[in-house]
């Protein structure tokens, strides 16, 4: 049906047609492309979301009629797409360019891995064709899942667990639930603390003026929060990193109604979490945590996933094509 009403302009135009003074933004069908993330999806999701104009538009159009679906292939498509959403909803947040990303990248993989098991024992028994092989492709999607998971070993681990300790809602709360979920015992909590007071031992804690020549491992982020001080300040400092991690992770702010700050803000789409801004919140009380809250700045700015720099480099591309690869900077 995407071809079809899309094959012309007159086509494309008696579409948009039906809809107007019925829907906000009219628009069309979209295609599947193989190269663009949840392309596929947000092809079924259209494709429902219009469902009513295109039948309509068939109307115009009787020849295509035989493309319509079935209403047990409609009935398909709303179910894989109620599987999908979730999945769907944190790739867009892990693809996000603003905001930080990294203190979430476990919860999100846990989150991902509970929904895919949870859909695949619903789907355990089924006879349909359809659903035995929507539950071959969501266990297919977990080993995907498990062999992307597999890459969050070391270095990436640790900057994913040091991300996390520095939310302050969460701190080490997900690291504890590991350990009380496993079946074997298990010292997720300690070991990510131990690294977390370590890292920031290393890279952040002032050093003592009694051994100035002492090498410190390059970490490749900003260590410009070093300075020499004496041992009882190191002391003071440590602590500083102690008292904020032994602490019980701080109270999540409810969510603020959109209405009363911006009258004119559409209600938020079904599904959208709500997050505290936990720079906000590094911001506030960097006077507790003056060395503590710029080790935070440094690692909240590394972002989760790679998907902001590969968007650049196809921007790049775009702009500084293969004829013209000798542009100068002024031109550009």
């Amino acid at each position: 049906m995407s071809i079809v009403v899309g094959a012309s302009p007159q086509h494309r135009q008696h579409f948009i047609e039906i809809q107007n003074n019925r829907v906000k933004i009219p628009t069309t069908l979209l295609y599947d492309v193989t190269t663009r993330w949840n392309s596929t999806l947000n092809m079924l999701e259209r494709s429902v979301r219009l469902r009513e104009f295109t039948k309509e538009w068939l109307q115009i159009y009787a020849e295509f009629t035989p493309l319509w679906s079935t209403p047990e292939e409609w009935r398909q498509i709303e179910y894989i797409l109620a599987v999908l959403q979730p999945i769907r909803f944190w790739t867009l947040w892990m693809s996000k360019s603003r905001g930080v990303t990294i203190h979430r990248v476990f919860q999100v993989y846990q989150d991902i891995f509970d929904h895919l098991e949870m859909q695949i024992s619903k789907l355990e028994g089924k006879r349909m064709q359809w659903k035995v092989d929507i539950r071959e492709g969501l266990v297919k999607a977990k080993w995907k899942a498990a062999s992307y998971y597999g890459k969050t070993e070391s270095p990436r681990r640790l900057l994913f667990g040091i991300g996390t300790c520095l939310n302050p809602y969460c701190k080490l709360n997900l690291f504890r639930e590991w350990d009380l979920d496993a079946s074997r015992k298990t010292e997720y909590e300690k070991s990510y603390k131990k690294e977390f007071i370590a890292y920031y031992e290393v890279y952040y804690a002032p050093i003592n003026n009694q051994a100035p020549d002492m090498s410190i491992p390059q970490s490749g982020l900003n260590s410009r929060s070093k300075h020499l001080y004496s041992s009882s300040h190191r002391a003071v400092i440590l602590s500083e990193a102690l008292a904020y991690i032994e602490t019980d992770s701080e109270i999540e702010p409810p969510e603020p109604d959109p209405e009363a700050t911006d009258p004119t803000r559409e209600a938020c789409p079904a599904g959208l979490s709500y997050e505290a801004n936990i720079l906000e919140w590094w911001k506030v009380n960097a006077g507790r945590f003056p060395i503590l809250s710029g080790m935070a700045r440094d690692i909240l700015a590394v972002q989760g996933g790679s998907v902001e720099v590969e968007r650049v480099f196809s921007m790049a591309r775009d702009v500084i094509p293969y004829r013209h690869s000798r542009l100068k900077s002024s031109t550009i």
